[in-house]
């Protein structure tokens, strides 16, 4: 007979062999849960430690670190190269603290238009705007950085013939791969159809899609060779054939022509050469300045 324990179990052998069972049972129980979530630990691990899940594939997360070690290897020149604006922007903005110089909204804004930014600004771009204006200011102040009239006279006689503004042309367009489709979408717009819709409908070009389609002004010898020969042949409001090139199938549409005009030796003018010889001179010490920093800094 098999005898009990005053707590119920098994005593003997017998007790031994059902604890063991027991064990082995909960084991394979929590075997089967770890190989059901696998994935969803998988991604548990990389949150818990701190890494940004980026997608999954099949359960398998793909981190942010991943993307990050992928660029790095592909493509270390460029890593390097970011690496070094990283390390410039750190150390400009702490000098431009402790020397209490500050950037207003209103001068981030007017340097982003300067550059042809007038989309909303990023907060990288925002960031490298800012750092461009804080190391203008502090090095024009430190080297006493200035551009005289006789200075901007004499670059504007020097180049006067670049200084005017070419013949422009302003256009829209709609791209897409097949020939087929582009022709369907020229018989619509000749019966009628609103380029700028068709155009955030059927373009691939996914940058100007959502402006319907428009690419702004360019100047001859900004355009594709094919492309500019029909635009700058056609009417205001007028929409061209389908264009041919290596990319696929263009149809375009021209809202604005702009006459070339001779340069002035006008106050605008004189602000936009001012403006680019200050830059000039900052861009000549901007070096050594930068170097000068870089020792005087704990970078490891």
């Amino acid at each position: 007979m098999v005898k009990k324990s005053k707590s119920g179990g098994v005593k003997g052998f017998n007790s031994g062999v059902v604890v063991a069972l027991r064990r082995l049972e909960v084991l394979l129980f929590f075997v089967f849960v770890l190989l059901t979530l696998s994935g969803q630990l998988n991604c548990l691990y990389a949150q818990l430690e701190g890494e940004r899940v980026l997608v999954t594939v099949d359960g398998q997360p793909i981190t942010q670190n991943d993307l990050y070690q992928a660029i790095i290897e592909s493509f270390p020149q460029q890593s390097q190269q970011i690496l070094n604006r990283l390390i410039n922007e750190v150390l400009i903005l702490k000098e431009a603290e402790k020397r209490k110089i500050k950037v207003s909204e209103d001068e981030i804004k007017k340097e982003a238009e300067e550059l042809g930014i007038v989309d909303s600004l990023s907060p990288t771009i925002k960031r490298m705007i800012e750092t461009s204006i804080l190391l203008e200011k502090m090095i024009a102040d430190e080297n006493k950085i200035q551009v005289s009239d006789d200075e901007i006279k004499s670059f504007y006689e020097k180049n006067k013939d670049q200084l005017g503004e070419p013949e422009q042309v302003h256009i829209r367009q709609i791209f897409v791969l097949s020939e087929r489709e582009a022709n369907d979408i020229l018989i619509a717009l000749n019966a009628g159809a609103d380029f700028a819709k068709m155009a955030a409908i059927k373009s691939q070009d996914a940058a100007s899609r959502e402006r319907g389609g428009d690419l702004g002004f360019f100047a001859r010898g900004m355009l594709a060779e094919q492309i500019e020969k029909v635009a700058f042949d056609m009417e205001v409001g007028q929409i061209g054939p389908v264009i041919k090139t290596a990319a696929g199938f263009h149809i375009i549409k021209v809202e604005e022509k702009k006459p070339e005009k001779e340069a002035k030796y006008d106050k605008e003018t004189r602000k936009r050469i001012k403006r680019l010889l200050f830059k000039g001179k900052v861009q000549e010490v901007l070096p050594g300045w930068l170097d000068n920093l870089r020792k005087e800094a704990d970078i490891k």
